[in-house]
């Protein structure tokens, strides 16, 4: 999808069919930003380099190289409780690409521009982008692969209650 990747790199306002993000704050904006650092610093990229920052972004529109992407939708009429269904699906190819050894970007980036995705893959106006997962076999001597990003504790992730 050549012609995504020539909208992004034109700095095409966003058209999401879904609300990204208002802000990250918090334990949000600290997870992000470690990994953002953690994926600049094993390219290279020195930090508060802004221009190689948005060349990196660009790699979204290009898959990340992978040779496949799976663009996930669902059908407008189903609202927000279609994409939290969609979030489901997304967890489930994820886990079964990796249990047969195949790699995975989910991306939420590509559905910036979801209506370019519609129409490019000639999908009805009833259908709603959420996302995207790039796949492929891992390129090992890559870069980008070699790290992986911490993960918080279940105790700050899960509020457990006892009867």
């Amino acid at each position: 999808m050549r012609t995504l990747y020539d909208h992004a790199s034109n700095e095409a306002p966003p058209e999401p069919d879904f609300t990204f993000p208002r802000e990250y704050t918090g334990v949000y904006l600290d997870r992000r930003r470690e990994t953002g650092f953690q994926l600049y610093n094993a390219l290279g990229i020195a930090r508060g380099d802004k221009a190689a920052y948005a060349q990196q972004a660009l790699e979204n529109f290009r898959f990340f190289g992978a040779p496949h992407v799976a663009i996930i939708t669902t059908n407008e009429a189903l609202g927000i409780y279609g994409a939290i269904d969609c979030g489901c699906y997304v967890s489930n190819f994820l886990l079964a690409a990796h249990a047969s050894g195949i790699a995975t970007v989910p991306q939420a980036a590509l559905s910036t521009y979801a209506k370019i995705v519609r129409r490019e893959l000639n999908l009805g106006e009833d259908r709603r982008m959420v996302c995207a997962i790039s796949f492929g076999y891992a390129d090992e001597g890559h870069p980008a692969n070699s790290y992986r990003t911490s993960r918080a504790p279940l105790e700050e992730a899960v509020k457990w209650i006892a009867d």
